[in-house]
């Protein structure tokens, strides 16, 4: 599991981000407050990152702080 991603970053998208980690761009997904905390294209950044494997694919969302990580990890927990 990735749990953090500490790199440069590379691009911004409308609901995501490129991370660039020593050449290897991860697309990290992230909420629209998430996005609006992020430094500028080229800045290091650092985010606290909760992993989903699915059958067909691996998403990474993004957090600025692990406490917003853990209420993502609460809301996923819900049932029904």
């Amino acid at each position: 599991m990735i749990g953090k991603l500490k790199g440069i970053l590379d691009a911004i998208g409308d609901d995501y981000v490129i991370i660039d980690v020593n050449g290897v761009g991860y697309q990290v997904h992230c909420s629209t407050r998430t996005l609006s905390t992020l430094p500028q294209v080229g800045d290091p950044l650092v985010l606290s990152i909760e992993t989903h494997v699915r059958e067909t694919e691996i998403r990474l969302f993004g957090f600025s702080s692990d406490l917003e990580r853990d209420w993502f990890r609460l809301l996923q927990s819900v049932q029904g």
